[in-house]
Parts: structure tokens; sequence; C-alpha cells
């Protein structure tokens, strides 16, 4: 039996835990009646624990929803387990529901804090590893919960989770009708639900749990959801472009893709090898919640190898702010830590002279191939400038094209930033080279005999042709941060410029287009793409099927196109 150090208290019962989640939780909530003749049904979870609750409803869903439903299934979790910890503790139901625990488990998040969308087909987790009462008032839900599964630990074991903004952020999120159900019938709780508008009942619980609580919230009416868009249109053939085709194919659309090329990832998508990285930064914040997931994200769902970056501190701004990163992102230590000089050589196989950060499951894909099987699912209108009168028949649109997205929103501050890259033959000690290393520039492991170098950062060049001195630069940084990655700048064997898309502030631009209705963005990636493109594309969708968002609600508005507008309206009124 899993029993919780921090709290003291058992996961579930010890007569039966499936059992109990289906007498508390489904039976509590009136499960399957619930989500019968339903489209989309929405269940929020406080306490995910080993997973049982949400593999025991995904069992259910599967078994008794109509074929074409979606279940959406948001749940917070402050201490996640590890998979290990998960799979042993299923063990005694893997009769039942194995097949489900072996996708979970395939998809689950890596254990550091932030919103993590997982997508098993008709039913998506929104996993959010953080405390409820902080994280609840940051879910957006255009159409509301439907169903409450109370869960965590009893309130005598946990008492931060069951508070009155817990009870507050339900009635915010209910609409009539929505339904609770808890293990729990403490008197404090049924009186919390009850002054939130909830109609609270006593039921009988589960084995030797004489009551547990059911409740019925009483308020406002369901929101109905719009009419689901029939064809979507995405121009741009990147990675935002094809990132967004994947998750909507996903989701059962088969989108057109358009470009003006005539191959897809002509762009910055196409140079021939890309490392995945989150923007590090000193403080936890709604930007930083956005690198979290994006890389989570990436780590376990890109086409890629996995070797892991070392950070190089090559001087004192860094070193304090890769210290702070650690201390302010509380990432658990299997997936960051910081490293002594000689540890990192240990670690990268060639000698280091600096301390880093390490994140292990970091690693490099191949930008071109990924667009090309994101693409798969969609229609590819290649060399097809894409205007008013080829999309006059989508009910959607959503601009992947990076500062070619101002031929339709004139006011969008997005400008090229031009990249230059190398690849170099391996010389016998740059062989020995295990990890990215990262130092303002960076450099990749080996591949097929040659490391990629890059990359340079130059607002103010808009030519894509090679620069003889961007390739002495890039290798004279390289060697400065790591003596032993000295090439030679005649061994060459390629080098390839390309612009990628930056906005004003640095940070992505993804969201609905004010003042446009039917017309998204995904632009501004800049040399984070690999990161972020794919967790946009889950927010479009999100966005377009106003289903549960995948991300927290001050970093959506702080991706939201909408920023440049209100922030200039904020100057005219002399307020910034």
């Amino acid at each position: 039996m899993i029993r919780s150090d921090v709290f003291d208290d058992i996961y579930f019962s010890p007569d039966d835990g499936l059992a109990e989640t289906r007498h508390v939780f489904l039976q509590g909530n009136d499960l399957p009646q619930g989500w019968s003749e339903r489209s989309r049904f929405t269940i929020a979870e406080t306490g995910f624990g080993t997973g049982l609750n949400f593999l025991a409803a995904w069992d259910l869903f599967e078994k008794t929803a109509a074929p074409d439903s979606v279940l959406d299934y948001v749940s917070f979790e402050l201490h996640p387990l590890t998979k290990e910890q998960i799979r042993e503790a299923l063990m005694p139901w893997v009769a039942e529901l194995g097949s489900r625990m072996d996708r979970l488990l395939a998809s689950y998040p890596l254990r550091i804090p932030g919103w993590h969308r997982v997508d098993l087909g008709r039913v998506r987790l929104t996993l959010v590893f953080d405390d409820v009462n902080a994280a609840l008032p940051r879910l957006v839900a255009p159409m509301g919960i439907d169903a409450w599964f109370l869960d965590g630990f009893a309130p005598a074991k946990n008492p931060q989770m069951w508070t009155q903004t817990l009870f507050t952020q339900m009635a915010r999120l209910s609409h009539d009708g929505t339904s609770a159900a808890t293990f729990t019938a403490a008197g404090f709780v049924r009186r919390g639900l009850a002054d939130a508008g909830f109609a609270v009942e006593k039921k009988r619980g589960y084995g030797r749990k004489r009551d547990m609580t059911v409740a019925r919230y009483q308020g406002r009416a369901a929101c109905l959801p719009a009419p689901r868009p029939r064809r979507i249109a995405i121009i741009g053939g990147g990675l935002a472009g094809t990132s967004c085709a994947h998750v909507l194919e996903k989701r059962g659309y088969s989108p057109a893709l358009f470009d003006a090329a005539s191959v897809l990832a002509s762009g910055a998508s196409g140079n021939p090898r890309g490392i995945y990285n989150p923007r590090l930064s000193a403080q936890r914040s709604a930007e930083a919640d956005f690198y979290m997931s994006g890389f989570a994200l990436a780590a376990r769902s890109l086409p890629a190898v996995k070797c892991g970056s070392l950070h190089l501190m090559t001087d004192d701004d860094k070193r304090k702010r890769f210290y702070a990163c650690r201390e302010n992102w509380r990432w658990h230590p299997d997936h960051m830590q910081i490293l002594s000089a000689p540890d990192s050589s240990t670690l990268a196989g060639v000698r280091i002279v600096q301390e880093s950060l390490y994140l292990p499951d970091s690693g490099y894909a191949v930008p071109p191939d990924i667009c090309h099987e994101w693409a798969g699912g969609a229609e590819i209108r290649l060399s097809s400038s894409a205007d008013s009168s080829s999309l006059k028949d989508f009910d959607a649109v959503i601009l992947a094209n990076g500062v070619s997205a101002r031929d339709f929103v004139s006011w969008l501050p997005v400008h090229t930033l031009r990249g230059q890259i190398v690849r170099v033959p391996a010389t016998p000690t740059s062989a020995g080279l295990g990890v990215n290393i990262c130092f303002g520039g960076y450099i990749s492991p080996a591949a097929a005999g040659e490391h990629i170098a890059g990359s340079t950062f130059q607002k103010w060049l808009s030519t894509t042709d090679i620069r003889e001195e961007d390739t002495h630069d890039i290798l004279e940084r390289t060697a400065q941060a790591v003596p032993d990655l000295a090439f030679d700048a005649g061994s060459v064997s390629f080098a390839r410029a390309a612009l990628r898309c930056s906005s004003h502030d640095r940070f992505p631009v993804v969201g609905a287009v004010p003042g446009q209705p039917g017309f998204y963005v995904s632009a501004g990636h800049g040399s984070h793409g690999l990161v972020s493109c794919l967790a946009g594309a889950h927010l479009l969708a999100d966005m377009i099927e106003e289903n549960v968002f995948s991300l927290p609600e001050e970093t959506v508005n702080l991706l939201s196109p909408q920023r440049f507008p209100e922030r200039a309206a904020r100057r005219a009124k002399g307020v910034i």
C-alpha cells in the first residue's frame, strides 16, 4: 500500500482502491449518465496522486460515451510521484487498467512545476504540478467544469488544500448542474461547498467510511459551445505552422497548410539540426511557466536525440542567473543540476573550465524532418501565397508565417533576427562530446561525424548570404568557451543563414487576433521554436475549440497579440 511521507496518509482504500474510486468519484458524480449525449465533458480533480481516478474515468468514458465525444480532465498535484511509483501502486489493477496505464506513463510529464498537456486521443489530460489553491485561480475553462473529483488527502492531514480559495474557485468554474464528490464528510467541507452555491448531500461512503459527500452547483446556466469549425487554414510551413497542423489533425481536423515556398521548412525551420532548451531566467514568472511547459512537452514529444545540455557559467551574470534559476524554478534534481567544472568535464567528455547548469532532458532534433512528419495529416499547398480570396472558405485561419503575418495584421510588432550556423567535422578530441554545450552560442555532439555550431543573432541584417566573419566568430566563441573544441575555419563543410521571427518584447505571439474574428497567430518564436511552437499549437487548438486551456491565464495573456495594443493604450494614458 503506497503512503505519502509528506502527509502521513494513504493514497486510496486498503480494501480496493479502484472500487473506492468507482463508488466515490464516478458514481458520486452520476457517471456515466452525466456525459451521455454530450460532445465534451470536463472533470477537474484536486490531487492526481497515482492517477487511479483518471484511469478509471478514462476507462469508463471510452466504454460508455458517444464515439465522437471528448473528455477534458484537469488535475492538480503538488507532489508528483515517479513513473515507477505509479506503476507499482497500480499493479493490483493491471488486468483492468494496464493498457491505459502504459499509455499514460509513456506520456507522463517531467516532474517539474507547471502545466503539462498530455494528449491521449479522445481524452486530454491537463496535469498541473502546483498547489491547487495557487493554480486553480489561473485555470481558463471557457465551457466550465462539469464534475469535480475532490480528492487529495484527508482534511485533517492536508488542511492547506481544503481552503476557501478552493470553494470560491469551484463556484467560478461551475455551471448549473455541475456535480462534485469527495470521500470526506467533514463539516467544514460541506459548509464550504454550501456557501459556494452547491446543494450538498451526505451519502454512504465506501468500505469502512460511513459517509461521503456529493453536491450539485445551483447557479448560472451552462455555456453552449460555438459550432465546431469545419475548415482551418494554416499559413506557414515551418515549425509554427506544422505544429498547429499536427495538433489539429490529432483532434480530427484535416487542415490546409499554405506556404509560399516550394518546400516545407524553407526558412529558419530548415536548419539541419536544432537543440531544445527552455529560455532560462532567474525568476519563475508567467514567461518562465511557458518555457517550462514547452520544454517538458518537447522533451517527451519530439522525435529527437536526448543527450542533455550543459549551460556554461561563462561570466558572473550567468552564474547568478543559473543559481537563481535552480532556486526559483524548483525543478527536481532529476531534471536540473549545477555541476562543478570537473563534473561537467566528466559528463561532457571534453574538458570544461566552468561550472554549468545541467539539463539532462534536453537534446537535439532535425527540424525539417519534424515539419514533414507534423504536416503529414494536412492538405499541403506549396508555392501558394494565401490571400483573402483563397481563405474565404475557411472557418479559422492561423498565421504562422513569421514576419509575413504582418500582411494580415499590419500592426503586429515582429521583426527578423538573422542566425548563421556551421557544420564542422569532428576531431579526435571533439568526437568524445556527449552533450549539447551552450554558452551564448552552442555546439551539439557529432552526428555522422559532424558537429553543428551556432549561432549569430543579428536584428540589423536581412541577408541570408553566408558571411565568413560570422563563421570565424562562431568558431572563436566556441573555442573560447571550450578550448578542447577548437576548429579551423577551413574545415567548415556547410553553413546556413536564416531569418528567425522575433517580437519586440522577445516573447512569442500566440492567440486570437483582436478585431479579426476567426484569425489566430503563432509567431515570434525566435531561437526557441522547438520548445515553444508545439506548446503554442495546443493553446491555439484549445482556443479554437473552446476547451480547457493548456496554460495558465497570465501566461495566455502574456502570449496574446492583444498585449501590444493594450500597452500602447496604457502608454497613451501615461500609465507606463
